[in-house]
């Protein structure tokens, strides 16, 4: 990026030079000259490029070479200013708002400002309704193991929310402390495998399985705590296995599921299922499409919501008709 100076210390610097050569018509033509030729330079230069600058933020040197914006023009070999006031070309002046540049794989991307609140907000919105879903399923439990089931299931689905919503306001407002933001990045994707399995918890522990099925109610967990150690000891070093986990950790249930003599809930767990492995699309666009991450943020909600309706309509509704395992 080409940086900038101020035409006034240009001219500045002309009319001393031209003193030396004679009366003030000879100093003034070759002012008036030099003038000109910065000011041409300038309107062809910005025919392709727009200046973004804040005057306010820089110091005191700085905003008094941007005291006459109109006279900016290219110097090689001047000081650069900060690349936020730098110019952004026409065709990536929306992009700048809205979406950064796409990163390699083996780095993170840094969300613009819309974006940031956009994660907060899509997630954040949600943190009351879980809870207060929660609160219903836990009371119309009429047993023991359906009460253990609400608190599984409410913890998983709210913690989902609120550590998300927490990880992103950190990313947001406090980037600047990198260990703390690396600690919340951590939990959020944490809190991702016992969400799957929390909510895999009111179908294996309220339901008849078939009799190679049963252990899964506790191997869910096991494959929980296995992913959580991996995200502790590998976080961020190598995407795609991350994916490929959360995408093993969420299937392998579901495929135990259809051993369950009673059928009921497996279309909306299904639906459910597609909207987050549509979302994953969104998850790795970063870069590629506007506000990516919060529209990843939609599909999870939609999933998350069908899959509660399918559990309080199936489940714990009264007058259902399910099948419950003796204890």
């Amino acid at each position: 990026m080409m940086p900038f100076v101020c035409l006034e210390a240009f001219l500045k610097f002309t009319w001393k030079e031209a003193k030396g050569r004679g009366g003030d018509s000879a100093r003034t033509a070759a002012f008036l000259t030099a003038r000109g030729v910065a000011r041409r330079r300038l309107r062809l230069f910005q025919k392709s490029t727009v200046t973004v600058f804040a005057a306010a933020s820089l110091s005191s040197a700085h905003a008094r070479v941007l005291s006459n914006a109109s006279l900016l023009v290219p110097c090689r070999g001047s000081i650069p200013l900060p690349s936020k006031f730098q110019t952004l070309k026409h065709p990536e002046f929306g992009r700048r708002w809205f979406m950064n540049n796409r990163v390699p794989s083996s780095k993170r991307y840094q969300p613009t400002e819309y974006e940031h609140a956009a994660n907060c907000a899509t997630h954040g919105f949600w943190i009351i309704p879980s809870i207060m879903g929660s609160s219903v399923l836990y009371f119309l439990s009429d047993d023991q193991w359906e009460t253990i089931s609400a608190w599984m299931y409410g913890a998983g689905l709210s913690g989902l929310f609120i550590m998300s919503t927490m990880f992103h306001t950190v990313s947001w407002k406090k980037s600047h402390l990198r260990k703390v933001e690396q600690r919340f990045h951590m939990c959020d994707r944490m809190v991702i495998y016992f969400f799957i399995a929390a909510s895999y918890a009111p179908w294996l522990n309220l339901r008849e399985l078939g009799p190679w099925a049963v252990h899964m109610r506790w191997l869910v967990w096991i494959m929980a705590c296995a992913g959580s150690a991996y995200v502790f000891f590998f976080h961020e070093k190598n995407k795609i296995l991350d994916l490929l986990c959360y995408t093993a950790m969420g299937a392998v249930p579901a495929v135990v599921l259809l051993s369950m003599p009673n059928r009921e809930g497996i279309l909306e767990l299904s639906v459910g299922g597609v909207f987050y492995c549509l979302g994953i699309v969104f998850f790795k666009s970063d870069g590629l499409i506007p506000f990516a991450h919060a529209i990843w943020h939609v599909f999870v909600a939609v999933g998350a919501g069908i899959h509660y309706y399918a559990i309080w309509r199936y489940l714990y509704a009264t007058g259902t008709s399910q099948i419950k395992i003796s204890r």
